[in-house]
């Protein structure tokens, strides 16, 4: 188990409305079950309160066969942070964040 802080990409994902934030993230190919990923939702345009979840995936077979995998999160004073579940070693994972640009409507 490790935190990811190098290798890892980030991509903001346009929204028409500019209301809702989607961020990319690509890490490298030497993930592990465990790892963790911190995210600081503000720097991608996401508020405090506004997080809404994650998809996730993980790439089996060098760039070939992708299968979702939810990573366990959690969100404290506007940090992500994102945790590898348990399974495979070695494999690039791809998660898209998804939030509000301000507080959440349903809050």
């Amino acid at each position: 188990m490790g935190a990811l802080t190098e290798g890892t990409d980030f991509f903001i994902i346009p929204d028409a409305n500019n209301s809702l934030r989607q961020v990319l993230v690509q890490t490298i190919e030497t993930v592990d079950a465990g790892d963790t990923l911190t995210v600081d939702l503000s720097k991608y345009g996401i508020a405090d309160s506004g997080f809404i979840g994650v998809l996730g995936f993980k790439h089996t077979t060098a760039n070939s066969v992708s299968v979702q995998e939810q990573p366990t999160t959690a969100v404290t004073s506007g940090v992500l942070t994102l945790t590898v579940p348990a399974g495979t070693d070695d494999d690039p994972r791809y998660y898209i964040i998804y939030g509000w640009a301000s507080t959440n409507p349903a809050a």
